[in-house]
């Protein structure tokens, strides 16, 4: 056989794997276990239709054993039987619900089958990359909603703050109250330090400031964002 009549999934590393478990295992568990050995054994249950405890229906045609209370309509026997599937392990009542599963024979079916799935996804993806590399022609993409001219981002930058609120809190070094801002177009933010500024405004309305973002009076929020817009420009100046 030569390399060329070869499924496409049997590359030389595949085949040396395949090899290797097979001579590991033996043909059997690929795990290093024993042999499954065991049988099949099939269990019948049965069961009332309409929900009662009873394992042991009337003939066909009766009335069920159970009477209903006086405001319901007696039901006729009504049964279902169900049939269980168990392995049966003749090394000891383990739960093996896949039995010889791990043996080189289904082991082996397994991981072909993966890798067929495996290669199936590479050649989509070599497709999908190949089809945007020849109907895309090379130019510069641009916006959907267009792009600034020079006018515009002019007017965009002015009009643009110069930071952004992210909270406030109280320090756990000095106790006193500070402001979290963070700078525009940027990942630096700065922790102004407020001082004796809140002393003004009464304990629960600070609370509620700091703890819920509850606003705080409009002298007291000028008077916080003018240090703020303070400490913003030093350290830009700087």
């Amino acid at each position: 056989m030569t390399t060329s009549s070869l499924p496409k999934w049997a590359t030389l590393d595949r085949r040396n794997l395949l090899v290797s478990l097979f001579l590991d295992s033996g043909g059997f568990c690929v795990y290093g276990h024993k042999p499954c050995v065991g049988s099949w054994e099939e269990t019948q249950t049965t069961a009332c239709a309409w929900g009662f405890n009873c394992s042991t229906p009337q003939p066909d045609g009766e009335l069920c054993r159970y009477k209903p209370e006086p405001t319901k309509p007696h039901l006729p026997c009504r049964y279902v039987t169900a049939i269980k599937k168990r392995w049966r392990c003749a090394y000891g009542d383990y739960p093996c619900y896949k039995p010889f599963g791990s043996h080189y024979e289904f082991y082996a079916d397994t991981l072909i089958a993966d890798w067929k799935r495996l290669d199936k996804d590479d050649r989509l993806a070599d497709w999908e990359a190949e089809r945007k590399a020849i109907h895309s022609l090379g130019e510069r993409a641009y916006p959907i909603r267009g792009r600034f001219s020079a006018i515009s981002k002019d007017i965009f930058a002015s009009n643009q703050p110069l930071y952004y609120l992210e909270g406030q809190s109280v320090s756990g070094l000095t106790l006193m109250p500070f402001v979290m801002v963070r700078l525009a177009s940027s990942y630096m933010r700065l922790f102004v330090d407020l001082g004796v500024e809140l002393r003004q405004v009464s304990k629960s309305k600070r609370r509620k400031a700091i703890r819920y973002g509850k606003p705080l009076p409009q002298e007291t929020e000028a008077i916080i964002r003018r240090k703020v817009l303070e400490a913003v420009r030093d350290y830009i100046a700087h």
